[in-house]
């Protein structure tokens, strides 16, 4: 029920006393009528009007044989939709946040070879326990978490504050004096540190866009191969971060400087019901043409100001794109030619242009009674050297700052993104939907799980440790003395998540 029809209604088919009795007869009929008046649509037309013509041909010229060659390889371009930064996806014709609504703007012959397609990765690659067992052990270690009442920002609750939630395109602590980076790009992000509430040993939920956003804003970690913002059918019962700012009477935005059906974000973000959604089709298009990806960061972080004041109180998530490759950015600031040199620009860039916001919004009435979280959707390999198996690939900033943050302070909890939401939920105060994974970050045990397509990574306080796919081993990085960790819960957790995936 109220899914567009796909591979899995083959999933009924054993059970043809159920298919009948869920028939509704007058629409079986409505649609063989439908079908039988095309038909003879299309016989009149082709033999009133093509018929005679294909007879008369009389053969075919040599130099048509490249020219038709030629034309279907320019077939590449509609099939992938455009020549655009995304191909074509269920984003690129969402415009509702009821998915019903969407359902009627796919294509049908589309969706369902596209279900085809992901019904092969329907299989649950971390199965390691039978699965009682592996629920078992998982519940059995969330059941000793001892929440906590720490506060670190001070909320009128007759003034509710301000929001806004800054995600940075691929940032990562290695270029971040301030968390322990060598590489001194960011002085912009070190000063607001210092006045700031910053997360030393925050990570990643994995290695690309739509699983960081997935995280933040659906508080679900990534998969190994894949993400669930790909399956609107199932993301659509996520809690987004938004929906609790929506039944408190926030006005909710989202702004983005690229193409928002890439990833197919804008499915997802429809899903969270925000008041406005700004894509890169909003800005002029002198603007959006200045770099590969869109509208750069400055001109991004320039519109939310001009924008902020619609209403109150607001939520606001400013999501940027200058750090993304190929690092085309409007300035600069590190020289080099090689990839590495234009990445340290792009963050130097980006860090500038966060700079300038944070100065700015201080200067309006709205900073005393707000709250700026800044933090990324992902890491980055580079700077080097480090691999994509690696805890430090994956470590990423989280710093809450604004007016009604109490006083700076550094919170060593080890924490990740599916733990943003209900972090920021309990510290207003506000009940919080029932979900499996996340957790408040001062509530314990403390733990972070990070993907890659063959492997993950398990960080808690006895260590870091990776689990490799392929030889079913894990690998420490770094252990806490002679402590061992639970890695029967860690299993159990990866083989819960993807379970809970499949089910949903």
């Amino acid at each position: 029920m109220g899914n567009r029809v796909g591979v899995s209604a083959f999933d009924y088919i054993g059970d043809p006393e159920g298919v009948i009795s869920s028939i509704i007869w007058k629409d079986v009929l409505a649609a063989v009528a439908l079908f039988l008046f095309y038909f003879g649509l299309f016989a009149w037309f082709y033999n009133r009007f093509i018929q005679k013509s294909v007879l008369k041909s009389t053969g075919q010229k040599w130099y048509l044989l490249p020219v038709m060659i030629f034309i279907t390889a320019l077939l590449f371009i509609p099939i992938r939709g455009g020549l655009g930064t995304s191909p074509i996806n269920l984003s690129t014709v969402s415009f509702s946040n009821k998915l019903y609504v969407n359902h009627s703007a796919y294509n049908f012959l589309w969706h369902f070879f596209k279900t085809v397609e992901k019904e092969k990765k329907m299989v649950n690659p971390c199965i390691y326990f039978e699965s009682g067992i592996a629920n078992d052990k998982f519940k059995s270690f969330e059941s000793q978490r001892i929440e906590s009442d720490s506060l670190l920002v001070k909320i009128d609750k007759n003034n509710p504050p301000n929001v806004i939630l800054i995600i940075l395109e691929s940032f990562s602590d290695k270029v971040i004096s301030s968390f322990g980076g060598k590489y001194g790009v960011c002085p912009n992000l070190d000063s607001i540190s210092s006045e700031s509430i910053i997360f030393p040993s925050f990570y990643a939920s994995g290695n690309r866009s739509d699983r960081g956003m997935a995280a933040i804003l659906g508080s679900y970690p990534s998969l190994l191969t894949q993400s669930i913002i790909n399956y609107p059918e199932k993301s659509k019962k996520l809690t987004m971060m938004s929906d609790y700012f929506n039944r408190n009477g926030y006005w909710t935005s989202f702004y983005y400087g690229g193409d928002i059906d890439f990833y197919n974000l804008k499915s997802f973000v429809l899903q969270g019901e925000f008041n406005d959604i700004v894509g890169q089709k909003d800005f002029p298009k002198e603007i959006r043409n200045m770099s590969s990806w869109g509208a750069p960061d400055g001109y991004l972080f320039e519109r939310v100001l001009t924008e902020i004041d619609k209403k109150q109180p607001f939520f606001t998530v400013a999501y940027t794109l200058s750090s993304h490759t190929p690092y085309d950015v409007p300035a600069k600031i590190i020289k080099g030619e090689d990839t590495e040199s234009k990445y340290l620009n792009s963050i130097a860039y980006a860090d500038s242009c966060l700079g300038d916001f944070i100065r700015a919004f201080k200067k309006t009435k709205y900073w005393s009674n707000s709250l700026v979280i800044i933090t990324a959707d992902h890491g980055h390999l580079h700077p080097g050297p480090t691999e994509i198996i690696e805890p430090a690939t994956y470590r990423i900033p989280l710093i809450w700052t604004g007016g009604i943050v109490k006083k700076p302070a550094v919170i060593n909890e080890i924490c990740g993104q599916p733990d943003l939401a209900p972090t920021l939920i309990k510290q207003f105060g506000w009940e919080r939907d029932s979900a499996l994974f996340g957790h408040d970050v001062f509530s314990s045990p403390q733990y972070a799980f990070y993907m890659w397509d063959s492997g993950w990574g398990y960080i808690s306080e006895e260590g870091e440790f990776i689990y490799n796919q392929n030889d079913n081993s894990f690998k420490s990085y770094f252990t806490n003395g002679s402590a061992q960790p639970d890695f029967d819960f860690a299993k159990s957790y990866l083989q819960v998540l993807h379970d809970d995936f499949l089910m949903k």
